[in-house]
C-alpha cells in the first residue's frame, strides 16, 4: 500500500439560533479575528469556542467502568464499557491479523475495517452528550436553555465540521444541541479511521498485552481498554484538531480582575478561618471562563516551564510595550504577587499601582511566559482596551508573532487601529523579498490563509446577528468592519457644522 498523506483544511463551525447570533459560519484560522456592534454575539461564540476545545480535549476518552469486587480492573465481560464483547472480539481479530502481517506496521497509514470502526466510534460516543451538556453550563455559568438565540423558540444547533481529504473527501461531522438535552452525535457514525502503522509498531507492546491475554481473564478487559481507547486517540483525535488542543480565555474585564483577584481571595480565606463563626451568605456564581482564569492566575506559582516561542513574543511585549518586566512572585502562603518592575528600577510596583495598560498586557505576558504551549489557543477578548492606537498597533504585530510562534490566537474587537495593522501584515506577505526591502523588518507578514476576520451584522430578518467573513480590501487597506461609515457619518456631520458656523446654510 502506497504512503498516505492526511491533507486537512480549515475546521469549519456552523452555529443556529445562539445567544443574539440568528446564525453564522465560521472557518478556525491560526489567526480568528471578530468585529462588529456590540451585543451582536463575538464574546458568545468565542466563549463556545473555548467550551468546545474543553470538550474535544478529553475526546475520545473511553471511562472505566469498575467491578464492585475488582476496584482495579475491567471486565471484559462488563456490557457498559464497550456495549458487546462481539465488538471486542472483532476488534482482538483484526489486532492478531496485523501482528501476523509485519508488512503492515510500516511507515503507512492502515484503513481501519469498517466493523471495528464503527465499534470505536460507538464506544467512544457512549455518555458524551451528557458530558458536552455539563461543559456548556460550566463555561457558561447558566443553563443551556438559557442560551436559546433571545427570539426564537429554535433550540441551538453547532455543527462542527472537518474535512480531510485521505481517506475520504467526506468530512467527519460532529453535532450539537444547546438547549435542555444537549446531545452530540456524529455523521457519519461509522467515518473511515485511518492508522498510523509505524506509530502502532513503535508502541507494539499495548497491541501483544491486548491479543495474548485471554478472553475469560478480567485483566484483559484492562488491556481492551487501553487498545481501544490508543486506537481512538490514534485516529480520531486528529479529526477535531485544533479543538483538542488547550485553550486559554482572556476575559474582557481581566484588568480589574488582576486589580481585586488578590483582595477577593485574601478574604475568601479569612471567611474560611471563620467559618463556624458566621451566618451562611450567598455567594456570587461565575462563569466558567472567569472561574478558569482566577484558578489559572493562582496557580502560576506553581508554574515554572522552560523558555519557549511564546516566553520570547511575552519578552518582545515587555519591551517593546511595556518597558520593563512582569512578575509572579509567590508569596508566603503560596499565592501569586504580580508586580511590575520599570526598566532602571532596582524595586517592583504592584500592578494596582500601575497604568491601566501594563495591568491590560501583565496576564498576556504572564500566559505567554508560563502556561500557552505551541499549538495551544489563546482567546484575547479586546486587546485593544487601555491601549493608545500606536500601542494597539505594536500589540497586533505581537499577535501575529505569536502565530508565528505557532500559538493559534482568537481576539474580539472594536479597532480599527487593530484591523488596519492587521490588514498591512497580511498585504505585506503578498510582496516579493525584493520589494519588502526597506519595510520595517520587525513587522512579522501573515498569509491570508493564516487570517481569518468575522463580522457580526446585526439583521431584522432572521432578528439576530448574521456573521459573515470579511476579505481585506486593498484599495482601502483595511477590512470593511462598518467602521468606515462611522468615519463618514462624523465627517459629514463636522462639515454640516462648520458649513453653518460660517453661514453658508440659513
Amino acid at each position: 500500500m502506497a504512503t498516505m498523506k492526511k491533507e486537512r483544511k480549515h475546521l469549519e463551525l456552523e452555529v443556529s439560533d445562539f445567544g443574539p447570533i440568528a446564525r453564522a459560519k465560521i472557518a478556525l484560522r491560526p489567526l480568528t479575528v471578530f468585529v462588529g456592534p456590540s451585543n451582536t454575539g463575538k464574546s458568545y461564540l468565542a466563549i463556545l469556542i473555548y467550551a468546545l476545545h474543553r470538550f474535544f480535549r478529553n475526546f475520545p476518552s473511553i471511562p472505566y467502568t469498575m467491578l464492585p469486587e475488582r476496584r482495579r480492573y475491567v471486565s471484559w465481560r462488563t456490557q457498559e464499557a464497550f456495549g458487546s464483547s462481539a465488538g471486542i472480539q472483532q476488534v482482538l481479530e483484526w489486532a492478531r491479523a496485523m501482528l501476523r502481517d509485519k508488512a503492515v506496521l510500516m511507515d503507512k497509514l492502515v484503513p481501519v475495517p469498517t466493523k471495528v470502526a464503527s465499534f470505536v466510534w460507538q464506544t467512544v460516543l457512549n455518555d458524551k452528550s451528557m458530558e458536552w451538556r455539563d461543559t456548556v453550563e460550566r463555561v457558561f455559568g447558566i443553563t443551556p436553555r438559557d442560551l436559546t438565540r433571545y427570539w426564537t423558540l429554535q433550540n441551538t444547533k453547532l455543527v462542527v465540521r472537518s474535512e480531510v481529504e485521505v481517506p475520504t473527501d467526506q468530512p467527519v461531522e460532529y453535532h450539537f444541541g444547546i438547549s435542555e438535552g444537549s446531545e452530540f452525535s456524529v455523521q457519519p457514525i461509522d467515518y473511515p479511521l485511518l492508522l498510523d502503522g509505524a506509530e502502532l509498531s513503535a508502541n507494539r507492546s499495548i497491541l501483544i498485552r491486548f491479543t495474548d491475554e485471554s478472553p475469560t481473564d478480567e485483566m484483559s478487559g484492562f488491556w481492551a481498554r487501553e487498545f481501544i481507547s490508543y486506537i481512538a486517540g490514534m485516529t480520531i483525535a486528529p479529526l477535531s484538531s485544533p479543538l483538542n488542543a488547550r485553550a486559554y480565555y482572556l476575559p474582557a474585564d481581566r484588568t480589574g480582575i488582576m486589580h481585586a483577584h488578590q483582595v477577593v481571595v485574601s478574604s475568601l480565606i479569612r471567611s474560611a478561618a471563620r467559618a463556624g463563626f458566621r451566618d451562611e451568605a450567598p455567594l456570587g456564581t461565575l462563569s466558567g471562563v472567569l472561574a478558569d482564569f482566577l484558578e489559572q492566575l493562582v496557580e502560576l506559582s506553581d508554574v515554572r516551564r522552560g523558555a519557549n516561542s511564546g516566553a520570547q513574543v511575552a519578552e518582545k511585549i515587555e519591551q517593546s510595550m511595556l518597558v520593563g518586566k512582569i512578575h509572579a512572585d509567590e508569596s508566603v502562603v503560596n499565592y501569586p504577587f504580580f508586580s511590575y518592575q520599570p526598566s532602571g528600577w532596582q524595586r517592583t510596583l504592584p500592578l494596582m499601582n500601575t497604568s491601566s495598560m501594563v495591568s491590560e498586557l501583565a496576564p498576556v505576558v504572564l500566559y505567554l511566559r508560563h502556561v500557552v504551549q505551541p499549538g495551544n489557543t489563546l482567546i484575547i477578548e479586546e486587546p485593544e482596551a487601555h491601549l493608545h492606537p500606536a500601542m494597539q498597533r505594536e500589540f497586533t504585530r505581537q499577535i501575529a508573532a505569536m502565530i508565528h510562534a505557532g500559538i493559534r490566537v482568537i481576539i474580539t474587537t472594536h479597532s480599527e487601529w487593530v484591523l488596519e495593522e492587521l490588514a498591512n501584515l497580511v498585504y505585506l506577505s503578498s510582496l516579493s523579498k525584493e520589494q519588502a526591502h526597506g519595510v520595517d523588518e520587525s513587522a512579522p507578514a501573515l498569509t491570508t490563509d493564516q487570517v481569518g476576520v468575522w463580522l457580526f451584522e446585526q439583521k431584522k430578518r432572521p432578528r439576530g446577528s448574521v456573521v459573515r467573513e470579511v476579505p481585506m480590501d486593498k484599495e482601502t487597506g483595511s477590512f470593511d468592519s462598518g467602521f468606515a461609515e462611522v468615519s463618514r457619518s462624523l465627517y459629514n456631520t463636522w462639515v454640516d457644522i462648520v458649513s453653518r458656523a460660517q453661514g453658508d446654510i440659513d
